[in-house]
């Protein structure tokens, strides 16, 4: 019985992956970012900068082509790839594509900076979103001093922490200061090739592979001890975007995040407007929550952490409001959208499936304990003085519009009628109380 039951334990853990596991082969985690820098995008590279570390791969190669993005995110990326113990190599491809603005603070700050060719690298101006309101005096010029217009003064701090951020890369990993601050000050650009010439980048290769196989043996600064590249026979792994990663990327995109804050907030106004319509205030807050992550207002995790609330709220509202259900509705998506933010798991299916079967189970049991909850309100009192009404009693002595007698529940209670004089024996119903008097009329 023992060794079976010792067999048992041994099946058990390997199935589990336990035992009998081997080590996985050195690999490089390969992450691919082409879209505009946003919340998303700070938050795939920390997941993947988290998996690398995890599984010991080699180094993380960023697959780089965007246009810019947010500082805000940028500045987090950045933070990120200096502090991570895994070197980062940033490699802008495949052919045609392109690192401008964010890109290049990512460039610089990685601690390899790699292109392919026919591609280009710069024009990392700063600017507003929409369009930053110009000097009062029509001037494009951003004077040395401060002066009194306020979105002169923002510009030029803008300017100044994006040029001293990029002079600090720059002397950190030994690259060309000078393009780095004409990119800014001019929104320069140049080609791979020219970049090379430059030192503004490590280095060219015409794919992946030839890319590694030019790093052996390189040494890099990396945090807290530098590294000696080793890439020899090692795989390169592609980190899949998955369900979580999509979602977050579609709702940062600039022009949808206008639209969800815009929406949210017209959905509010319009539900202070004209109370009860209920729809408009739904899916009005869970717009301007959703348009407060894509701007970068609310992290990630609060804007998950807020949506769960909001679903909570939503849930109790329905046992007071008659929404016919849509209330229940936008409290399940509410709760579902923020569990999927919440959700920071490395196996995709599994956590899916966890996330799904908990929204649904807790969704299930929220809406039936509402159910019944409203079941316990629409009940009719039991006790008190409210629990006499509509009972049926027998006129002991004859009820008039001054006085009379009825038995109810084997007590006498002082009775009075509004109508016509009810005799003895004739069975009554209360209509009303007051005080230790009830009000009664026949029962027909």
């Amino acid at each position: 019985m023992r060794r079976m039951l010792a067999l048992l334990v041994l099946f058990l853990l390997w199935s589990a992956g336990v035992t009998g596991q081997e080590p996985e082969k050195p690999f490089v985690l390969k992450v691919v970012i082409s879209e505009a820098i946003t919340p998303s995008s700070l938050d795939r590279l920390e997941t993947a900068l988290h998996e690398a570390e995890r599984r010991k791969a080699r180094a993380l190669l960023i697959a780089l082509n965007t246009p810019g993005g947010l500082m805000s995110s940028m500045d987090d990326m950045i933070r990120l790839i200096l502090s991570s113990p895994v070197p980062v190599i940033t490699y802008v491809s495949p052919p045609g594509s392109y690192s401008g603005s964010a890109g290049v603070f990512i460039m610089y700050a990685s601690h390899v900076a790699a292109m392919a060719p026919a591609t280009n690298i710069g024009s990392a101006t700063p600017v507003s979103m929409g369009g930053a309101p110009e000097d009062a005096s029509g001037s494009d010029e951003i004077p040395e001093e401060a002066g009194k217009s306020d979105a002169v003064n923002m510009k030029r701090k803008t300017m100044n922490h994006a040029l001293a951020q990029i002079r600090s890369l720059a002397e950190y990993h030994g690259r060309n200061r000078n393009f780095a601050e004409r990119a800014i000050t001019h929104a320069e650009n140049v080609t791979s090739s020219q970049a090379l010439a430059i030192r503004a980048i490590d280095l060219v290769a015409e794919s992946e592979q030839q890319l590694l196989e030019r790093l052996e043996g390189r040494q890099v600064r990396t945090l807290p001890a530098p590294t000696t590249l080793s890439f020899k026979d090692v795989a390169i792994v592609e980190m899949e975007s998955d369900t979580r990663s999509k979602v977050l990327a579609l709702l940062a995109n600039p022009t949808l995040a206008y639209f969800l804050l815009m929406l949210g907030m017209l959905g509010i106004w319009a539900e202070i407007q004209y109370p009860g319509t209920i729809f408009p205030g739904v899916i009005g807050a869970i717009c301007f929550l959703l348009g407060l992550y894509a701007m970068q207002t609310l992290s990630v995790d609060y804007t998950g952490i807020a949506l769960i609330a909001l679903a909570l709220v939503l849930f109790v509202l329905e046992i007071h409001i008659t929404s016919y259900g849509l209330l229940s509705i936008a409290a399940i998506a509410s709760l579902s959208l923020g569990s999927l933010m919440l959700m920071r798991e490395e196996r995709l299916e599994m956590s899916l499936w966890i996330v799904g079967s908990t929204v649904a189970s807790v969704s299930a049991l929220i809406v039936f304990l509402m159910y019944k909850a409203g079941q316990v309100m629409r009940r009719k009192p039991t006790s008190g003085g409210e629990a006499l009404l509509g009972r049926e009693a027998t006129v002991v002595h004859a009820v008039k519009e001054d006085g009379g007698q009825v038995s109810l529940g084997g007590e006498y209670w002082s009775a009075r009628t509004r109508g016509s004089e009810i005799p003895v024996g004739q069975a009554v119903k209360v209509v009303e109380r007051s005080g230790l008097v009830l009000f009664v009329e026949r029962i027909h």
